[in-house]
Order: C-alpha cells, then sequence, then structure tokens
C-alpha cells in the first residue's frame, strides 16, 4: 500500500465509499435479479484487491472480468464464485486461464471452433451465448438474419453442453430505445427456447449495466452486470459517491513578472505579475493535455486555475491569491479539499469524455493510497 507522505501524485482510494456504493447499488436491483459486479481495468482503477473483499461481505455469487491478470487477482483475493468474462477472449488466453475457472463469451461459430481446435471438447469452459439483439455490432449473435440463425445451431452443434448463459449489452439507455432493446432482447430469447432443447431454467440469462440499472427499467433478466455505479461513477448522490480522488503535491513556487510566458509553445502570457506554483503532475500521471484551457486544481480549500500546456510530468497554477502556500501543500486535481469539490460534471466537459475512461487511467497510472474504515 502506498503513502501518501512519500508520493509526488497518488489516486486515494476510499473502501468505506466503495462499500457504500455497493450497499445502494444491491438496494436499486430488480426484484429476482443478481449482481454481477465488474471489476474490469483493475476495478476502474481502484484496484481488484480492494474491491474483492468488499463483494465477498455481501455474498456477491459473479464477478466480471475482461483479462487473464484480473481473473487471477480475484481468485487471489479469495473469490471462488463465478468469474465471467466479458468479451471474447482468444483460444490462448482462454487456455492459459482454464485453472481459473473462467466462463466465457461467444458469440460466432468460427471463435467457437478455434476454441474446439485449441483446447480440444473435453477441455472446454462454460461458454455463454453473447447476442447482438440489435445492439452494439462488436461480437454478439445477430438472430435477425438466416445466417445468424444458423451460426446459433452450430454454435449449439458444436458445444451442446457447454452452453449455460444468454447474454447481450444494450447499446444505448435512452428510455425509448433501451426498452425497444430489452423487447429484442426477449424476442430472442424466446426464438432460441422455441427453435432448440435448450431450457429456460437451465440457462443464466444477464443484461444491463450501471446506466440501465440507473434508467430504473427492469430486464427482467436473472443477472445485471454493473461496474461504474459501484466506484461512484454513476448514481444519484448521496447514496453513490465517487470513491477516487486524483492528488499531487506542490513542489516549487516562484514570483514571475508580467510578460512571463508558461510552459511550451508560450500558449499562456502573464498580463500582470503572478505567484506560481509547480505541481508533480501530468499528462504521464494521465492529466491529459486536454485540461490546458481550463483545468482548475485545490490547493488549502481555494480553486486555482491551472496555466500553460500540461506537461508530462509538471503542470503550473496560478497561487497569486493564496494568502500562504508551502512546497509539499496537498494539490486535488479530482475530488474534494474543504468546502470546494472538482466534480464529475467539470471533468467530463472539460475533457469530452466520461469519469470511467479517466479513473481508469489515473488508478493504473498513478500510486494507491487505500483509504480503510
Amino acid at each position: 500500500m502506498a503513502d501518501a507522505a512519500t508520493e509526488s501524485s497518488w489516486c486515494e482510494i476510499s473502501v468505506p465509499k466503495i462499500a457504500g456504493n455497493l450497499l445502494s447499488t444491491l438496494k436499486r436491483m430488480p426484484d429476482n435479479t443478481q449482481l454481477c459486479a465488474v471489476v474490469k481495468s483493475d476495478a476502474y482503477g481502484h484496484g481488484i484487491e480492494n474491491v474483492v473483499p468488499l463483494l465477498m461481505e455481501q455474498n456477491i455469487g459473479c464477478i466480471g472480468i475482461s483479462s487473464n491478470a484480473e481473473a487471477r487477482a480475484v481468485r487471489s483475493a479469495g473469490f471462488a464464485g463465478r468469474l465471467l468474462r466479458l468479451r471474447t477472449a482468444t483460444p490462448q488466453e482462454v487456455k492459459s486461464a482454464i485453472g481459473d475457472r473462467i466462463e466465457e463469451m461467444f458469440g460466432a461459430p468460427a471463435a467457437v471452433r478455434s476454441l474446439i481446435e485449441t483446447l480440444g471438447q473435453e477441455a472446454l469452459p462454460k461458454l455463454h451465448i453473447s447476442l447482438n439483439a440489435g445492439g452494439m455490432s462488436r461480437d454478439g449473435l445477430e438472430l435477425s438474419t438466416a445466417r445468424g440463425r444458423a451460426g446459433f445451431f452450430e454454435m449449439l452443434e458444436l458445444v451442446p453442453d457447454q452452453i449455460v448463459g444468454l447474454c447481450t449489452h444494450f447499446p444505448s439507455n435512452e428510455p425509448v430505445e433501451l426498452a425497444e432493446s430489452i423487447q429484442r432482447f426477449h424476442d430472442d430469447q424466446a426464438w432460441i427456447f422455441t427453435n432448440c432443447d435448450l431450457r429456460r431454467q437451465d440457462v443464466l440469462v444477464h443484461a444491463g449495466s450501471t446506466l440501465t440499472l440507473h434508467s430504473g427499467q427492469d430486464p427482467k433478466a436473472d443477472m445485471m452486470r454493473c461496474g461504474a455505479i459501484l466506484y461512484g461513477i454513476a448514481g444519484p448522490r448521496p447514496d453513490f459517491q465517487s470513491a477516487l480522488a486524483l492528488k499531487s503535491r506542490v513542489v516549487s513556487i516562484g514570483e514571475y513578472p508580467k510578460g512571463s510566458t508558461i510552459g511550451y509553445d508560450r500558449s499562456c502570457c502573464l498580463s500582470e505579475d503572478k505567484v506560481l506554483a509547480s505541481i508533480a503532475l501530468g499528462y504521464a500521471n494521465g492529466y491529459s493535455r486536454r485540461f490546458s484551457d481550463g483545468g482548475e486544481v485545490l490547493i488549502r480549500g481555494q480553486r486555482l486555475p491551472v496555466m500553460g500546456k500540461i506537461s508530462m510530468n509538471t503542470i503550473v497554477a496560478d497561487v497569486t491569491s493564496l494568502p500562504a502556500i508551502d512546497v509539499g501543500d496537498e494539490v486535488v486535481a479530482f475530488g474534494q479539499q474543504g468546502s470546494q469539490v472538482i466534480s464529475s460534471v467539470a471533468i467530463e466537459d472539460l475533457t469530452g469524455t466520461i469519469m470511467a475512461d479517466l479513473y481508469a487511467d489515473w488508478g493504473q497510472r498513478n500510486a494507491r493510497v487505500v483509504i480503510q474504515p
């Protein structure tokens, strides 16, 4: 575990906030619907080792991962339940993870044939058929076409005893589009159970993500796969709270006269004398160059503008208005300090991306300092 006192930049991870978000998520789950807790991208940058114990305390029976490394981290944390890979894997990935007991997701006969050629019929893992259902068009089987329906029967013939799940991923959570997607998924299920020997009671049906849960629409599935809401990226306040803060420190303070330029390309020129603080944070830490025009930080509870272009390891803030500042002062680039907050809304508006993108980046580029109960 990292120590903030010795780090120049770090992500502060609040275990109590993740625990609270998990409880709020479980309260919002539709009746008779399980939660598959998603810990992709090292739990969205929060650290799988910090999240899995909380999931085990709440008897979560299924965890969603993407990579073999994530699967091994989940198993190393003591989880013995279902592990579901939330994308199609290469046969080599599947083979190397047999010992981790991952249930795999496939949506094309060619991928299943390749898997059989690599592993052999006897070594196949449990499989979930991914249905496109008019959705993401990336790795799901499209049953609206004759080719897609023939592909389903081919997959069923290839792996008659391994199919344990049917799933889809909704591309939009706008109310009308989501309702249409849910209906399409149920239509596809109805076709399957009418035209083959698979029995509904023997198959885990899962669909829906954080945004689906947040929408309030019930996909009427056995399980929903939610990740972002566990980390406070989505969900109404105060029931859900951001569990990650991005922090750094002041490493230098200087006085600069009117006319001085700041950073690369002289993109910022001082219109008056200023006191500037250099901060040990930059795009190498995931603090993107998109923050160059409009970025702000918190120092001693005061909101201060970022000046000039973001460098690889350094940003500059205008601290002229601070009555006092010292080298080593804590800087908040995202999160709360005193009564001031650099919020998700402000960050997303400035960067044009979503917090899940930034969390995954920040949490894996910086040391993690864990706040325990």
